[in-house]
């Protein structure tokens, strides 16, 4: 949960001066839902990844490794912010990424939001690698929602969280900043993103709770649809996944209910694209 004044009227705006290209090609329907309760629930309530053959789940102060079938935990790492970042005051972790072995987690000091960071953990045991990096204020001046591993580019991504006006986009090998990629229209409340087949899709938790695809080249932004019709009342959009499961979902968007007494792993899979 990002405890923030949303940025609405600025964002409205933009909004209206320049929405997000609809998709008409590219459609999804909801294969099936995970509920999660009480301790499961909190400690799956931020962030979610997977390496193929198990679920990565974030909270706001630890890390999980649990089977796909979700009832097995594998590893915990029940206060996995470093000492060094928790004197910054660091107290929240977003949406996190794997990569060869390692997640990639985000790291905030809400509500100060003046040391963002991407810290490097074990992905087998969930121990911190002893690696974290800063990123810069200038384009991340609200935080480090989420991040986002593109291998076959050799990028990491992140974005400023609310308003989203650009990518910004990291390198994998030592994660300074690369560039920024200015979007085709300002989004925003992004709490989660991964790439898929080459673009980067994102939850957000605006009104319509919507998934957006950006291509990462050219910043350009799809809405490609919208979830709030389809969730409880209070739901709070969190991370996003892809993985192919057996009831036929490539999309795996994690949500969370007000008090956290349960959190939701909707599965979507796509009918055309």
């Amino acid at each position: 949960m990002r405890r923030r004044i949303a940025c609405t009227l600025a964002l409205t705006g933009l909004a209206l001066a320049a929405a997000p290209a609809a998709s008409a090609a590219e459609t999804w329907q909801q294969a099936s839902r995970q509920t999660y309760y009480l301790v499961d629930a909190l400690q799956r309530s931020q962030g979610i990844a997977t390496d193929g053959t198990t679920w990565y789940f974030s909270w706001k102060l630890g890390l999980s490794r649990v089977t796909l079938d979700s009832r097995t935990v594998l590893a915990s790492n029940p206060l996995a912010i470093p000492a060094q970042l928790s004197a910054l005051g660091a107290n929240h972790i977003g949406d996190i990424d794997y990569y060869n072995g390692k997640i990639y987690a985000p790291i905030e000091d809400g509500s100060d939001y003046q040391h963002p960071y991407i810290a490097l953990y074990d992905a087998s045991t969930l121990t911190y690698t002893g690696t974290s990096y800063a990123l810069p204020l200038s384009v991340q001046p609200d935080g480090a929602p989420w991040v986002a591993v593109d291998a076959a580019r050799g990028y990491v991504y992140s974005s400023a969280y609310n308003p989203t006006p650009a990518l910004n986009v990291y390198s994998l090998a030592d994660l300074h900043l690369v560039k920024t990629v200015p979007l085709s229209t300002t989004i925003g409340s992004i709490q989660g993103a991964k790439i898929y087949e080459g673009d980067l899709y994102a939850s957000s938790n605006n009104d319509a709770k919507s998934i957006y695809r950006i291509d990462p080249d050219t910043g350009q932004v799809t809405d490609v649809f919208d979830r709030a019709s389809s969730l409880p009342s209070g739901s709070e959009t969190e991370g996003l996944a892809f993985l192919p499961t057996s009831d036929g979902a490539q999309m795996h968007a994690l949500d969370a209910v007000s008090g956290r007494l349960a959190t939701y792993l909707y599965n979507y899979k796509r009918t055309t694209s």
